[in-house]
């Protein structure tokens, strides 16, 4: 029997999931035949096809996948694994993500890759850090969705059960892992985490379940900060960053360091501290917020991220602010970045480097423009005017303001976009007087009951167990043959026969050892089982 298949080589399985229906490549979902293997869908690619600088999505070129082939081709067992099935979420609120089962039949190991969003899904990456509206207020729709495929595939016949995916796909990954027992194993690249609220109603789950999961991430990815992660972390060092610059850093291969003979290797790394100062900041706002404006204004941020990493100009990231459905959190976002400011300077600074790495600098920008517009003379005679004339702010004051900003920031405004933002301002103000900084904002942890500590399951010990036992009838049946064989042997062949004596005792010395070791691992599974149900027991209180 193979060995279970490593993190790099499931890597490179969430790398094919990436593949696009862009000649000569072609959607994993696009193949349905069940005994398919990796093999016949790398060798069916012309790689000579592939334009070296063309981006093929996710930032991923011709070049990027002629290495990532390469690396597939190299590796015998990862070139037999089978692809069972795959699936598009097309179901209500589905989103279309993309999966797939693939199988290694060396070791009848059972692997569900999850594809992760593509570049204009990052609003949906946030939806999950609030009241997400479904049945247990805390799940998505596209959780669910990816729990109940899973538990369509009935795997309760593999050796062993691994679920894995990248960005979103790293997410549903540990969400399955949590909401059922039957994964053992969960490997998460750059995969975001879950609500306050999700890991307060799951905390029983995430203790019994979160062992076997293990996050890899990549130093300066900006989406695994994204809410609470579980589970156990690692982080690796990010490579081969192209045209897209900050952007790459959440790139799939981007783990990867390929050398030219084909190969590649993974090098651990520390966390970006900026992108922990990040995490922090997130988490400090989203805990000042009930739980129904967590999920809007997590809703809204998602739009200006969407905006910013899709090229939108200033006046378009204010056109979101001003979007009637958004200006109140809108105005509690711009005060708590004000009062963060006021009161972390440097922390601050680190927050607007980073997010103007990430080419979201017109963000941080509208955030120094509403600064700028509260501090300066115009604010305070708009606001007295106002006062004058019964709220009522004259045109006149407003083409001032107006040239002012574009003069200054290169901002134009209708007249009915300017008293939108003076009023978002106006509010602003008013939520400084009253506005506080959260001080926590680490990501909510859960202790570990214990219980996925037991990384072997019954079964498999059981197959050991079993093994064990075979392999010592079959040196004990070679001893026997052996030793037949140097009974038959003539007298004058004694120099023949020490030997293969010798030969015959080894065996049964070995055949002896195995009997035993068959007998401490059936007595170990026995205390498994007992443990495990005493565990049990004491998770549900009986």
């Amino acid at each position: 029997m193979g060995k279970q298949l490593t993190t790099e080589q499931v890597l490179l399985l969430n790398n094919l999931m990436y593949m696009t229906e862009d000649d000569p490549l072609k959607n994993i979902t696009s193949y349905q035949d069940g005994n398919l293997t990796v093999s016949k869908i790398v060798n069916n690619i012309d790689v000579n096809q592939l334009q070296a600088n063309k981006d093929y999505g996710s930032f991923m070129t011709g070049s990027d996948w002629k290495k990532l082939i390469q690396a597939v081709k190299n590796d015998d067992q990862l070139m037999n694994v089978q692809i069972k099935s795959t699936n598009v979420d097309n179901t209500e609120g589905g989103g279309g993500g993309a999966s797939a089962l693939f199988v290694d039949p060396s070791t009848k190991d059972a692997v569900v890759v999850f594809r992760g969003t593509a570049s204009k899904e990052w609003k949906d990456n946030f939806v999950g850090g609030g009241s997400t509206g479904t049945a247990d207020g805390v799940s998505t729709t596209h959780q669910q969705n990816a729990l109940k495929w899973y538990q369509s595939l009935g795997l309760d016949d593999y050796n062993s059960v691994t679920v894995s995916g990248h960005s979103k796909g790293g997410n549903k990954a540990k969400y399955i892992t949590v909401m059922d027992d039957s994964v053992d194993r969960c490997l998460s690249f750059d995969g975001q985490g879950f609500s306050d609220e999700f890991v307060e109603k799951y905390k029983d789950a995430i203790a019994r379940n979160q062992d076997k999961i293990l996050n890899n991430n990549v130093d300066s990815d900006y989406v695994n900060l994204l809410l609470n992660d579980i589970g156990n972390t690692i982080f690796y060092k990010g490579y081969d960053y192209g045209d897209g610059g900050f952007l790459e850093n959440h790139c799939p291969n981007t783990f990867l360091n390929f050398n030219k003979d084909g190969t590649f290797s993974m090098s651990t790394s520390e966390r970006d501290p900026g992108m922990k100062v990040l995490d922090d900041f997130l988490n400090s706002y989203l805990r000042t917020l009930s739980s129904e404006d967590k999920a809007k204004t997590l809703s809204f941020i998602g739009e200006l991220v969407e905006g910013g990493f899709n090229g939108a100009n200033p006046n378009e990231l204010l056109g979101i602010l001003l979007e009637g459905g958004n200006t109140d959190y809108a105005a509690n976002l711009l005060a708590y970045l004000i009062k963060y400011e006021q009161t972390n300077p440097e922390l601050a600074a680190t927050v607007k480097d980073v997010l103007g790495k990430m080419g979201l600098e017109d963000v941080t920008g509208i955030v120094d423009t509403v600064t700028d517009i509260m501090n300066s003379k115009y604010f305070d005679e708009i606001l007295g005017i106002a006062g004058v004339v019964g709220n009522h702010i004259p045109d006149w004051a407003l083409e001032k303001l107006s040239k002012y900003l574009y003069e200054k920031y290169g901002i134009r405004l209708s007249t009915d976009e300017l008293r939108k933002l003076l009023a978002i301002i106006g509010t602003v103000s008013d939520k400084l007087k009253t506005t506080e900084v959260s001080e926590d904002g680490s990501d909510k942890k859960v202790e570990s009951t214990g219980k996925a500590a037991f990384a072997i399951r019954l079964k498999t010990m059981q197959e050991a167990e079993q093994e064990m036992a075979s392999y010592h009838q079959l040196l004990k049946q070679i001893a026997d043959e052996v030793g037949t064989l140097s009974a038959n042997l003539a007298k004058g062949l004694y120099l023949v026969k020490i030997p293969l004596n010798r030969i015959k005792g080894i065996m049964e010395e070995e055949a002896g050892s195995l009997a035993k070791m068959s007998s401490v691992l059936a007595e170990a599974k026995k205390q498994y089982d007992t443990a495990e149900q005493r565990i049990a027991a004491a998770i549900l209180g009986e």
